[in-house]
C-alpha cells in the first residue's frame, strides 16, 4: 500500500537535519508549481525573495554563489538586453523587463549552489511535484468531463481547452509539460518507483492532450520518443503498453468530441492533406501563420536590433497599424485599418514563436547571441547527457531545449511565467549535473 511518508523515506530524515532557514528555502522551491497555478505575481514573490536570501548570503556570510560557466551565460544575455534597451523603439515599455533580467541571474546562481550541495534536495523536490501534478493533472479530467473543476471553476473556452486551477489562463499545457513529464522521470529514475513514473509519465501526457494545447502536446510527443534512447529494454516494453493505452484514450476523445475532432485531426490533419503536407504553406494559411508573417516584416524593417523587447505587443495600436501599412505600401481608408492589417497580417502581443520573436524585439544582434549561446549549452552538455544514459538529467536536458523548436507557437520567452520556468529547470538541470557528474 502506497503511503506518503514511504514515498519520501530518506528525503524526510535529510529534511529534520535541515535548519530552519534551508527547510524555508527548499519548501518555497517545492511549491513553485503552485505559485505559477495561482497567479505569476505570487511566483516573482517567491523568486524576489530567493534572490535577497542569496544576496545576503553572498554579501553578509561571505559565501559563494558563482558558477563560472553559468555566470557567463547570463552575463552574456543580460549585455545583449542591455544592448536592445538603449536600440528600443520604446524605452519605457522595454525597460523593467530588460534590467530586471538580472533577478534571474541571482536566481539561477542561488539555486544552483542550493539545489547541488545535498542530493536528497532534487529528490525531495520533484517528489513534492509529482504530487501537485498528479491533483492539478485529474482535476483538469474532472474539468474537461463535467464542466467545471473541483472548486467549480470553468475553462474560458469550454470544450475546446482546459484551464483547471488556472482559470482564464490557458496555460496547464504549458506547464505540465514544463514540469510534470521532469518530476516523472525522477521517479523511474528511483528504484522503488519506477512503474509509477512511467504511468505517470502517460498520465501527464494524456493531460497535456485534453488541456487542448496542441503545441505543447506535440513538443511533449517529442520529448516522449527522444527519451525511449535512454531506457533499457524492459523499461521500453512496458512504456510501449501504457502508450498504446494512450493512443487509444485520444482515438476515443477525437471520436466523441466534435472540437477535439476539429482542433487535432481536421485542422491539422485534413489541413495538412489539403496542402499535399507542405507544412509552410499550411502555417503560413493560420492564424498563427499571420502573427509570424508580422513578425518576420517587423524583423524586417528593423534588422540589426529589433523593435525592443516587449514591444511587439505597441502594433496593436491603431496609430501604429497605420505607420506599418504605409511603410510597407498597403493601401487602406482610415475606418478600414484593422480589418486591411488583419488581411494579411494579425496583430498579437508577441509573435507566438520564439525565434520570431527574438528576431522582431531583439534583431540579428540578439538572435545570433542566443542561437550562439544555446549552441555552447548544447555542446558543453550533450556528451555528458549521452554519457550518463541518466532519465532524469536526459528529460531535464529536453525540456529546456523543446522550448526552442521551430515552426511550433509558443509562449513569449520574457514573460515572468515563462521565464521563471525556463530558468529554474536550467538550474535544476546543472544542479543535477553536478550531483551525478
Amino acid at each position: 500500500m502506497f503511503k506518503i511518508k514511504n514515498y519520501f523515506d530518506e528525503d524526510l530524515i535529510f529534511l529534520k537535519e535541515e535548519n530552519v532557514v534551508n527547510k524555508i528555502i527548499l519548501l518555497i522551491y517545492s511549491f513553485y508549481p503552485i505559485f505559477l497555478i495561482v497567479g505569476t505575481a505570487i511566483s516573482e514573490l517567491a523568486t524576489i525573495f530567493i534572490c535577497i536570501y542569496f544576496l545576503y548570503l553572498y554579501f553578509f556570510k561571505k559565501e559563494k554563489i558563482l558558477n563560472k560557466g553559468l555566470f557567463i551565460i547570463l552575463i552574456t544575455i543580460y549585455f545583449s538586453l542591455l544592448i536592445n534597451l538603449i536600440f528600443s523603439n520604446n524605452f519605457s515599455n522595454s525597460l523593467a523587463r530588460n534590467i530586471f533580467f538580472i533577478k534571474y541571474i541571482i536566481f539561477v546562481l542561488g539555486t544552483f549552489t542550493f539545489i547541488s550541495k545535498k542530493k536528497f534536495r532534487i529528490s525531495f523536490l520533484y517528489k513534492v511535484w509529482a504530487i501537485i501534478f498528479i491533483i492539478f493533472a485529474i482535476d483538469m479530467f474532472i474539468q474537461f468531463f463535467l464542466g467545471k473543476n473541483i472548486i467549480g471553476i470553468e475553462s474560458p473556452l469550454n470544450l475546446h481547452r482546459v484551464s483547471g486551477f488556472m482559470g482564464d489562463e490557458l496555460k496547464a499545457g504549458s506547464i505540465l509539460l514544463s514540469f510534470s513529464l521532469i518530476s516523472s522521470c525522477a521517479l523511474i529514475n528511483s528504484k522503488k518507483y519506477k512503474n509509477i513514473g512511467l504511468f505517470l509519465f502517460i498520465f501527464f501526457l494524456s493531460a497535456i492532450f485534453i488541456s487542448g494545447d496542441r503545441s505543447n502536446f506535440i513538443k511533449s510527443l517529442i520529448l516522449f520518443f527522444l527519451i525511449l534512447f535512454v531506457l533499457d529494454n524492459k523499461l521500453k516494453s512496458r512504456l510501449f503498453v501504457l502508450l498504446t493505452i494512450l493512443f487509444a484514450f485520444i482515438f476515443l476523445i477525437i471520436s466523441n468530441y466534435k472540437t477535439f475532432e476539429n482542433r487535432y485531426k481536421n485542422d491539422i490533419f485534413s489541413s495538412l492533406s489539403s496542402y499535399n503536407f507542405n507544412l509552410f504553406k499550411y502555417i503560413q494559411s493560420t492564424e498563427y501563420g499571420k502573427v509570424y508573417h508580422t513578425g518576420l516584416v517587423v524583423f524586417q524593417n528593423n534588422k540589426f536590433f529589433g523593435v525592443g523587447n516587449k514591444n511587439f505587443r505597441l502594433l496593436c495600436k491603431t496609430s501604429e497599424m497605420e505607420k506599418f501599412l504605409i511603410k510597407n505600401n498597403i493601401q487602406y481608408r482610415k475606418n478600414l485599418i484593422q480589418e486591411k492589417f488583419e488581411e494579411k497580417y494579425r496583430c498579437n502581443t508577441h509573435p507566438h514563436q520564439i525565434s520570431i520573436e527574438i528576431l522582431s524585439e531583439h534583431g540579428l544582434f540578439g538572435f545570433l547571441i542566443f542561437l550562439f549561446i544555446l549552441i555552447i549549452f548544447i555542446k558543453q552538455n550533450i556528451l555528458i547527457v549521452l554519457k550518463k544514459k541518466d532519465i532524469l538529467l536526459t528529460c531535464q536536458f529536453l525540456v529546456i531545449l523543446i522550448n526552442f523548436t521551430p515552426i511550433l507557437p509558443s509562449g513569449s520567452f520574457f514573460t515572468s511565467f515563462n521565464a521563471t520556468i525556463f530558468w529554474i529547470n536550467i538550474a535544476l538541470f546543472y544542479s543535477y549535473k553536478k550531483i551525478v557528474s
